[in-house]
């Protein structure tokens, strides 16, 4: 498995720092912890990727179900 370069240039890296911004922005999470989540899945996801163009799209949804189960799973920790 190669090393996957996660940002092919600076349109490209604003797009998905856009995307990092708008999920912290929407969960109250800080953004150094959403980045490293979607930094992550950004990851997986281009590795196999054939058209990038909807990788920020898809990825921002993958964090938010990731970061909405999470949020659930703690939620149920404390009302059990």
């Amino acid at each position: 498995m190669g090393t996957i370069l996660l940002y092919e240039n600076e349109i490209e890296e604003k797009l998905h720092l856009n995307a990092i911004r708008a999920i912290a922005k929407e969960t109250g999470i800080p953004e150094e912890k959403v980045g490293l989540i979607y930094e992550a899945a950004l990851e997986k996801m281009k590795e196999h990727a054939r058209v990038k163009d909807f990788l920020p799209i898809l990825v921002k949804r993958e964090v938010m179900g990731m970061l909405l189960k999470l949020t659930e799973s703690a939620h149920e920790g404390v009302c059990a």
